[in-house]
């Protein structure tokens, strides 16, 4: 109940949503403050140097280890890292969060880490959505393609969302007590490491995927809007809400 509320919610949380809302409402009532309010919030949500400033303040920097700094298991987090099959049911098909899943296999090439898990599930909602990637066994085939031994892969197939995430990585470290890599996107890893840490396992971040830019940004990413911008806004907004909701809830 509680996955299919929060997709359900997901909506609700979506700017766009906001300025369409406003929108409608403005010109129904013929209210130009209204309407204002819903050309502003297209101004700000789409402007580069807005988005980008929430970004720097939100994502956690990336992880400098440690001289021979090792794990036993490196947990990826699952969404995004696999797309939909297309015309050839045999070509993996990466997606935008591919950082997720293409930074373990260097932490494993290199002997940070012995054993990768991957934990991801069916998103599907009866009736609602449709989930037919299968990202966990399509990551844990490519990255079995890049070098990765078979035997040093556990998939966990189950998890819907970053709460069963954890729930069901501890019952596959049950016993485990020493530190495990947590590797996720960097403005998903704030309700990751306190949903892992609330299960009690002991996750050492590891932000990949980072949305921000650090570098100077030209005149034109300050000025022209972009739907780009609107949509990195929207995962955002999702994330910092999405913490909130967990600490109300009590996962994180």
């Amino acid at each position: 109940m509680f996955f299919t509320l929060s997709k359900i919610i997901d909506f609700i949380l979506l700017p766009i949503s906001w300025i369409l809302i406003s929108l409608i409402i403005g010109i129904w009532k013929k209210n130009t403050k209204i309407l204002s309010l819903s050309l502003g919030m297209m101004v700000l949500f789409t402007n580069g140097y807005f988005v980008n400033q929430l970004y720097r303040w939100y994502e956690l920097p990336q992880k400098i280890l440690k001289p021979n700094q090792k794990f036993t298991y490196g947990v990826v987090l699952g969404g995004g890292f696999i797309k939909n099959p297309q015309e050839d049911p045999q070509r993996i098909n990466v997606g935008e969060t591919a950082d997720r899943m293409l930074q373990p296999i260097l932490l494993y090439k290199s002997g940070v880490i012995t054993k990768i898990i991957i934990t991801g599930g069916d998103t599907s909602i009866k009736g609602l959505r449709t989930d037919q990637i299968r990202e966990t066994a399509q990551a844990a085939k490519f990255m079995h393609a890049m070098g990765v031994d078979s035997s040093d892969i556990i998939q966990e197939g189950k998890a819907r969302n970053t709460r069963e995430n954890a729930t069901y990585t501890q019952i596959i470290l049950r016993e485990t007590r020493d530190p495990i890599l947590l590797i996720t996107s960097a403005a998903h890893m704030r309700r990751s490491l306190a949903c892992f840490e609330k299960v009690g396992l002991n996750p050492v971040a590891y932000p990949v995927d980072h949305k921000k830019k650090d570098s100077p940004m030209g005149v034109l990413e300050w000025l022209i809007p972009s739907e780009n911008h609107l949509a990195r806004f929207s995962q955002l907004i999702r994330e910092v809400f999405g913490l909130v909701i967990y600490k109300l809830s009590g996962y994180a």
